[in-house]
């Protein structure tokens, strides 16, 4: 098996120094703007981040592409591609909810092989690379034991435009029955590493982009997780599903077939 302890290391350490300098930039002054809606939100230090981890990118690993939130591009000649949320949960950060991270993902060719995601809260930092296990700090996480579907906390979160909150809160209605009950935290990259670690069952949105989960879905994965989109396929803008047993993705998937798209942002 091919080794990416390279490419994971770069991952945690740019997710690291990139999450110090959000801390930092949490007790100043900063700008905020919207973007699509008046709920998308982005501030002056995503900007820095983002400029800051393209740059430690570029510097580093020359020939290869980044793809990031803010809008950062480059087109790289190699077969290694970084895909880059400076803060994922930006409305979390503006108010001091304490929920927002840093992620760094590194596919080769469509494949995600590395992954570091940055509790910037908690200080901590969950990261992988293919077929070597999931870890929190130091310490392997796995996801929870088998759990009943009606038993399991869910995760999901929210769109941007009203017609899409609207459609996906209307869904809530029809599983909060079948399931323990529902969480909302606003940063897609620790909802899925918090099914990594087993401190919720599963989770599911719609609308997300590769940059929310394209680390984190290979941390589930490595945590013993299932991680997948619509009938089976990769996770997607369309669909994105994790779940700690298969009986659980398939069960989410079948609910949220009928009603997808849920709207468009």
């Amino acid at each position: 098996m091919k080794n990416y302890q390279i490419l994971v290391e770069a991952a945690k350490t740019f997710a690291t120094d990139a999450a110090e300098l959000v801390s930092l930039s949490r007790n100043r002054h900063f700008s905020v703007a919207s973007k699509s809606t008046t709920t998308d939100m982005v501030t002056d230090v995503d900007k820095v981040c983002e400029r800051y981890l393209v740059e430690r990118i570029q510097k580093a690993f020359p020939n290869d592409s980044i793809i990031a939130e803010e809008g950062a591009e480059h087109n790289g000649s190699s077969d290694i591609s970084w895909v880059v949320d400076p803060i994922d949960g930006t409305t979390n950060f503006i108010y001091g909810f304490p929920s927002y991270s840093v992620s760094v993902g590194v596919l080769e060719n469509d494949t995600v092989v590395a992954g570091a995601v940055f509790n910037i809260p908690e200080q901590c930092v969950y990261w992988s690379g293919k077929g070597m296990g999931a870890f929190k700090d130091s310490n392997p996480i796995h996801v929870r034991n088998q759990v009943d579907t009606s038993n399991s906390l869910i995760g999901t979160g929210f769109g941007y435009s009203a017609m899409r909150r609207i459609a996906q809160a209307k869904f809530l209605t029809t599983i909060i029955g079948e399931v323990r009950d529902i969480r909302r935290t606003g940063a897609a990259s620790l909802d899925l590493c918090f099914v990594a670690e087993g401190r919720i069952d599963g989770y599911y949105e719609a609308g997300l982009w590769p940059w929310d989960y394209a680390a984190a879905t290979l941390i589930v994965r490595e945590a013993g997780g299932f991680a997948c989109g619509s009938n089976n396929g990769e996770p997607s803008r369309e669909l994105t599903v994790a779940a700690s047993n298969l009986e659980l993705a398939n069960f989410l998937q079948a609910k949220l077939l009928p009603y997808l798209p849920f709207g468009e942002d």
